[in-house]
């Protein structure tokens, strides 16, 4: 029990550090014009 109540908050770190990774790369390698069509859109 002591290991899965460690292990856990550990996997949960590391997806919610590989979601913001995702989200910045996300939104540094689209083009400026991808952006340009959400400000229009928006």
């Amino acid at each position: 029990k002591e290991f899965e109540r460690t292990y856990i908050p550990e996997g949960q770190r590391y997806s919610i550090q590989n979601t913001q990774v995702a989200f910045c790369f996300s939104e540094t390698i689209p083009a400026p014009t991808s952006k340009n069509e959400a400000q229009q859109k928006s």
